[in-house]
């Protein structure tokens, strides 16, 4: 998983249409080259997300639960491994990496344990009024440097959950832990559901005004 670092797009690792070097902060040298998306590529993860929503929010909210609980023990199982690749990549001591990849594995449990009951807002003689949570479409987040697996954590677990598919684009100086997870997410999410592209600071915008992503 470490050392043959690929993209996910559409339930596949997949080579860059170029590479980029990833530098250790301690030593201002690089370590690890590591595939860097084209357009084209972008493009594909956003149809890939696209065609895979509207199954994935058919899904029973339990069975999605179930897949992000999943997703929690892979990493769990693999914490070694992205701490690590945190230490090397980011330059944060060993104990406050550590804190991060638990953190993250506990913020994906405390998502998947939240249930989304349809809310009755008002039930009289006059009218019923009942709120229903509906997912979005596609979700891309780009996520900074400092806490490159934890605030992700943040974000997908929950757009998840709710039957939203995601696209995860992290930092350039901090891709490798990103590119891990899409490797453990590959044997676990359907198709399309779960996407790791990376860029030099230069796809943002291709993603952030896509007509076909949500926010």
């Amino acid at each position: 998983m470490i050392d043959d670092q690929k993209l996910l797009i559409g339930g596949e690792l997949v080579k860059g249409d170029a590479v980029m070097e990833v530098i250790d902060p301690a030593t201002g040298q690089a370590f690890m080259s590591v595939p860097r998306c084209s357009v084209r590529q972008i493009e594909q993860a956003v149809a890939a997300a696209k065609a895979a929503q509207p199954a994935w929010a058919a899904l029973p909210i339990e069975a999605r639960r179930s897949q992000l609980l999943e997703f929690a023990d892979a990493i769990q199982a693999n914490a070694d491994a992205l701490v690590r690749m945190l230490v090397r990549e980011q330059g944060k001591p060993l104990a406050e990496a550590w804190f991060e990849i638990g953190a993250t594995e506990a913020f994906i449990r405390h998502f998947a344990a939240i249930d989304l009951p349809v809310e009755v807002l008002q039930d009289d003689d006059s009218r019923r009024v009942e709120l229903h949570r509906k997912p979005l479409g596609v979700v891309c987040a780009i996520m900074p440097w400092n806490f490159p697996v934890l605030l992700a954590a943040f974000k997908y677990p929950g757009a998840l959950l709710l039957g939203n598919t995601f696209i995860l684009k992290p930092a350039p100086t901090t891709p490798v832990t990103s590119l891990m997870l899409g490797a453990l997410a590959k044997g676990i999410f359907p198709p399309g559901v779960f996407n790791v592209v990376t860029d030099l600071n230069d796809l943002g915008q291709t993603l952030t005004n896509h007509p076909d992503i949500a926010e």
